[in-house]
């Protein structure tokens, strides 16, 4: 299928908060009880129509546990939008979202760059809660970033979550299109200009 423009995400959290589960949702709309842990890194892909237009969603898929963080952090100067998840039912993952955010702080200054970022509370099917959703709110204000909750088993949020990281992404790419635009506007001037100028220099020599 072809495209017009392409998104490229990345998606991060401690192993067993439910990372492949989401985009196995998302992607194939499936769910699978019995997962294997990511190794290193995988990538999930899906096209969506957005305004009118076709685009590739491409989503890095990323391990959490240790001996694979160094490898991860590499992807992060790629990402044109940041998933950080957690397990609501998992207190410890929420408590290491911290480190996540510091990991990608260290390779990418995300309000500089533009960088929308969502954190995403998952598995909130389970009855048992160790992290509520007004804390999970909270945290996310704190951070600048805007929350989700989702259900990778039954499918709840999923596609909200992705859908609204990549408006925010092609929101980016237009004004970037725009910036780029204006550059090209005002050296195409400068250039006219200093041609004027010449012109005007060669022709006052009497």
């Amino acid at each position: 299928m072809n495209y017009d423009k392409k998104c490229q995400l990345l998606i991060i959290g401690d192993s067993t908060v439910g990372k492949t589960s989401i985009l196995t949702r998302y992607t194939t709309r499936e769910f699978n009880q019995n997962y294997l842990a990511t190794v290193g890194l995988d990538f999930f892909k899906k096209d969506e129509v957005f305004n009118g237009e076709t685009i590739r969603i491409k989503i890095w898929d990323t391990a959490g546990q240790e001996r694979y963080k160094a490898l991860t952090q590499g992807y992060f100067r790629n990402a044109e939008g940041i998933m950080i998840v957690f397990d609501v039912s998992n207190l410890d993952t929420f408590e290491n979202l911290k480190y996540w955010i510091e990991s990608i702080k260290t390779h990418i200054n995300i309000e500089k760059d533009h960088i929308p970022t969502i954190i995403i509370g998952n598995k909130v099917d389970i009855f048992e809660r160790e992290v509520a959703k007004e804390d999970g709110e909270k945290f996310a204000k704190e951070q600048n970033f805007e929350y989700f909750e989702t259900s990778a088993k039954s499918g709840k949020g999923v596609d909200e979550c992705i859908q609204f990281l990549v408006r925010k992404v092609l929101k980016n790419q237009k004004r970037e299109e725009s910036d780029l635009d204006s550059i090209k506007i005002e050296e195409e001037e400068a250039k006219n200009n200093k041609k004027g100028k010449k012109k005007d220099k060669c022709c006052n020599k009497d």
